[in-house]
């Protein structure tokens, strides 16, 4: 939230770590495989190697985004995740959480669900997002007493 109450224009939701480190894990060992093939059959193999050892770096330090959200809709879905699908804020009828799922249903011809345990501990911060986002988009505030 900023100052003002609303939420941010964009928001992006990276993969949690523990799937980070299982594809880490999968380069390492087709690294290593590479690097064992370049030693002993074909010396450019090492270039391979190389290569998966930078891209398992790089997803140490910058996990995947895996889903994004803005004021039109949101982007649910990443290269390790899912395959991505957009949503339009004003589509969606309603949305419901089960057994680590969110459900964005889109009438009666279709939904979308997404893994919120691919988020980790951001994910509770990615419901909150998307009904505050959803009732902006709605044009609904919640009830203040006070006022």
């Amino acid at each position: 939230m900023t100052s003002s109450g609303t939420a941010p224009i964009k928001k992006a939701y990276r993969l949690d770590r523990r799937f980070v480190l299982t594809s880490v894990g999968v380069q390492m060992i087709g690294a290593g495989i590479a690097a064992l093939l370049a030693f002993w059959v074909w010396g450019p193999l090492g270039v391979l190697t190389v290569l998966l050892l930078l891209n398992a770096a790089r997803l140490l330090v910058w996990p995947p985004k895996v889903a994004r959200t803005d004021p039109d809709g949101a982007f649910l879905g990443g290269p390790i995740s899912a395959r991505p699908v957009h949503v339009k804020w004003a589509d969606v009828d309603e949305v419901s959480m089960d057994r680590g799922s969110l459900t964005f249903g889109r009438g009666e011809s279709s939904s979308v669900v997404f893994s919120i345990l691919h988020l980790g501990g951001q994910a509770d911060a990615f419901v909150r997002d998307v009904y505050e986002r959803l009732n902006s988009a709605n044009g609904y505030s919640r009830f203040d007493p006070t006022a």
